[in-house]
């Protein structure tokens, strides 16, 4: 299968364009900001060139991937970031529409306002922040294509290249930091890690054919606050954790809702279900920074 994915040189992209190339199928994986071999170099803003790319490739299914996924950048970049998450996610829809293919968004349990957990797929969405409403409206603009398929994922950890790709794996920086730090236990989340949601992707593209459109979610199966990580790094590797204070109320910066947990199920009636125990895999995800 000819398969375009897109920011494939991030943290998720990369165990995408892995394992779909390890299957054997077609990969075009294309990156922006930061290049990497084997790669191709493409800004998907360009819908000019994007269109040329498509209609040379005439990908079988595009997973988009890329996106400003930090929301405290989408607050500060709120134009740069909603051009990447909303306009140029509608003109890929067209193009893959037009080319025949059929297209895998990836969106975020952000389009949750974490009121009213576990949230199925056709539950009411209530973005508490821009990342989460740029991402709606990625969804918005691209249901009037049937055939599309959004899926729905929680926040990420996994081989990251830097500690600051995962909004858990940067903890380990604040707890090494040893300068006194506040710690939100109050926004819960359900971390996935990026091997399984390649895993999830590689099974939705296997039965494609039967693959009905719409909307379909994972959320991993541990809930875990920013504290409750800081706890697991001291109890597993003895940091020490004395310079940080656990805070009751919600994190600073843009505003984050309480329990985003997603419901399965629609992913499991199908037989997909990947789940990477999260104290094994966050352990084995920092080791190389340790």
């Amino acid at each position: 299968m000819k398969v375009l994915i897109t920011g494939a040189s991030g943290l998720l992209g990369r165990e995408i364009f892995n394992i779909f190339t390890k299957s054997n199928h077609d990969v075009t994986g294309l990156c922006f900001s930061r290049p990497r071999e084997g790669l191709l170099q493409h800004d998907i803003t360009d819908v000019k060139a994007t269109e040329a790319l498509m209609k040379k490739i005439k990908p079988e299914l595009v997973i988009h991937s890329a996106a400003q996924r930090f929301p405290d950048k989408m607050e500060s970049e709120s134009e740069k970031s909603w051009n990447l998450n909303v306009t140029s996610t509608k003109a890929l829809s067209e193009l893959t529409q037009e080319v025949g293919g059929r297209m895998i968004y990836i969106s975020t349990d952000y389009v949750y306002d974490g009121e009213a957990a576990p949230y199925s797929a056709d539950a009411q969405t209530n973005p508490t922040n821009k990342y989460g409403l740029s991402k709606l409206e990625g969804e918005n603009v691209i249901r009037n294509v049937d055939s599309n398929i959004i899926l729905r994922i929680p926040v990420l950890y996994g081989n990251v290249q830097n500690l600051k790709e995962s909004a858990f794996t940067c903890l380990l920086d604040v707890v090494r930091d040893k300068k006194p730090a506040k710690i939100s236990s109050y926004e819960v989340r359900c971390p996935a890690h990026t091997k399984d949601i390649a895993k999830i992707l590689l099974d939705l593209a296997t039965q494609l054919k039967s693959v009905q459109g719409g909307v379909y979610q994972w959320s991993g199966l541990e809930k875990m606050s920013k504290w409750d990580v800081v706890k697991l790094l001291e109890n597993e590797l003895n940091l020490d954790t004395c310079h940080l204070e656990e805070v009751n109320g919600p994190s600073s910066g843009a505003p984050r809702p309480r329990d985003v947990e997603m419901d399965r199920s629609k992913l499991t009636d199908l037989g997909i279900s990947h789940h990477t125990d999260f104290k094994t895999g966050f352990v084995d995800a920092i080791k190389p920074f340790l």
